[in-house]
């Protein structure tokens, strides 16, 4: 009887489903999906958030973030990132030496000067001089003048073939010992026989200022030369050792 009964209540009881497993598989595969996307989004968003010019810039150079909306500061740090890309110049380009074609232009000039002032004194005489007396036909006088006035003209020839053939610049100190030498008598001319006119005393100046200046131009070139050239020998003695 008591068995009867319990199978009865067991029959009775309602049965209850299993729980099934499969929608919670699902929310866990979803939830480590959307975890796995957000770690995904934060390494993108610190990368992207790094500027690119700090990526690329050279070691030793750093650039900045360009500041939204302010265009002056984006130029210059445009500039800054150019100016530090530069290549810089090889020891060859840095010991190129010095060019002379300023230095034999200046030569050629002032010998060109002083052909013309000498064509001038032989053509005219002793008559061009200022102050000269309308009336002085001496011929002595006259022959003496254009003598050195034609001198002159022999210094300027050798300034203008010195800037034309620079292999003969050896004879520049030569020629301009003379031109400073003639200012020099000027000066003697105006402490023995008095002021001359103002015409003069410019010429006296530039004989006496131009020379000089030539010749320290000149060895300015062979000195800087010399030291590019030392330079440039010693880059390449390091560079084979």
């Amino acid at each position: 009887m008591s068995e009867n009964q319990s199978s009865a209540n067991k029959a009775s009881e309602p049965r209850t489903a299993p729980v099934p497993r499969v929608e919670f598989a699902q929310a866990e595969a979803t939830a480590s999906r959307a975890a796995a996307q957000s770690g995904a989004a934060k390494v993108a968003g610190a990368k992207t958030a790094e500027p690119i010019s700090a990526v690329k810039a050279p070691e030793g150079v750093r650039v900045a973030a360009p500041a939204s909306g302010d265009k002056a500061s984006q130029k210059a740090e445009k500039k800054a990132t150019r100016e530090a890309f530069v290549r810089p110049k090889s020891i060859e380009e840095a010991a190129k030496p010095q060019n002379r074609a300023a230095f034999r232009a200046a030569v050629a000039l002032y010998g060109l000067f002083m052909i013309a002032y000498g064509v001038w004194q032989v053509l005219g005489g002793i008559r061009v001089i200022p102050d000269a007396p309308a009336d002085f036909t001496n011929p002595s006088v006259q022959s003496n003048y254009v003598f050195f006035a034609a001198t002159y003209v022999g210094v300027g020839l050798s300034f203008v073939f010195i800037a034309l053939k620079f292999k003969w610049v050896n004879m520049l100190a030569f020629s301009c010992l003379v031109v400073f030498l003639g200012g020099v008598g000027r000066i003697l001319a105006w402490v023995f026989f008095g002021t001359p006119h103002w015409s003069l005393i410019v010429l006296m100046v530039t004989e006496l200022v131009i020379p000089p200046c030539l010749l320290v131009w000149y060895s300015w070139i062979n000195k800087s030369n010399k030291i590019r050239e030392e330079m440039l020998k010693a880059s390449r003695s390091q560079a084979r050792k």
